[in-house]
């Protein structure tokens, strides 16, 4: 299944307690991301690895790195979102990623507790030093290497570009047009950094509009598909069963 960007506008921080993952099909992000484990297990992909976070250990997911969460109801975590922009490590998090992603930090975790917690009394520069502190302290432990992969505005007015318009007759020419960008710098981004090609990402898009309708409206099928962009109904059945592995039909009654 192909990548899905996440479209995020820039916020210095988010927190959260997570109790149960419910499995996330693969995005990637402006932002970067630290989860803690406190409780369970939580199978994750990251970069094309696999991996388990177990109780007591830490995983920084670096920005633009694809990542996913497979099903893990009883597990328990720590999870903070951050601009890396406003970090001590800009340059490391856009310019380098982890070989492996995580690793056992059990002595961090009141930092993300404190983190969190301030982050919810929005005091951000002091959660944001927090997240500094566990930064420091994480990087040290995980081996880098260099990121060959695109970081910038650029970037990030291309995907944002993508999420706001992939419902509409959005094409490689469109997009490239209303940025100011060559068409060929659009289909090497996609196709040498993001593992797709640009319409398979925008499909991505519009089959994860989908399931969400169908997950939580009534709208007949023919309705969903106008809303997330298609305009043939056997595109539509082939694409959404190409991506989810079920027919658009199967998926709501599933």
């Amino acid at each position: 299944m192909q990548a899905i960007f996440e479209k995020k506008e820039y916020f210095q921080l988010s927190a959260s307690n997570v109790a149960g993952f419910k499995g996330y099909m693969s995005m990637f992000h402006p932002h970067g991301e630290l989860i803690y484990i406190t409780k369970g297990a939580v199978p994750i992909t990251v970069d094309g690895k696999s991996h388990l976070l177990q109780e007591g250990e830490m995983a920084v997911l670096f920005p633009y790195l694809t990542h996913a969460y497979e099903d893990s109801p009883e597990a328990s975590a720590l999870i903070v979102l951050f601009d890396p922009r406003e970090t001590a490590f800009d340059n490391t998090l856009l310019s380098f990623k982890p070989d492996c992603c995580h690793t056992q930090a059990a002595f961090l975790a009141p930092l993300m507790e404190r983190a969190v917690e301030m982050t919810k009394r929005n005091r951000p520069k002091t959660a944001m030093s927090y997240v500094n502190a566990v930064l420091g302290e994480l990087l040290e432990l995980l081996d880098l290497v260099p990121h060959d992969g695109p970081s910038g505005d650029m970037t990030v007015q291309v995907l944002s570009y993508c999420a706001e318009h992939f419902t509409e007759d959005i094409t490689v020419s469109s997009l490239a047009s209303a940025l100011y960008i060559s068409e060929s710098y659009v289909s090497k981004l996609f196709s040498r950094h993001f593992g797709c090609s640009f319409r398979e990402h925008i499909n991505g898009l519009r089959i994860h509009k989908a399931q969400n309708l169908l997950e939580t409206t009534e709208l007949p099928i023919s309705t969903v598909m106008a809303r997330c962009g298609f305009q043939n109904q056997s595109t539509f059945n082939r694409t959404f069963r190409d991506i989810t592995g079920l027919s658009p039909r199967a998926y709501r009654r599933r």
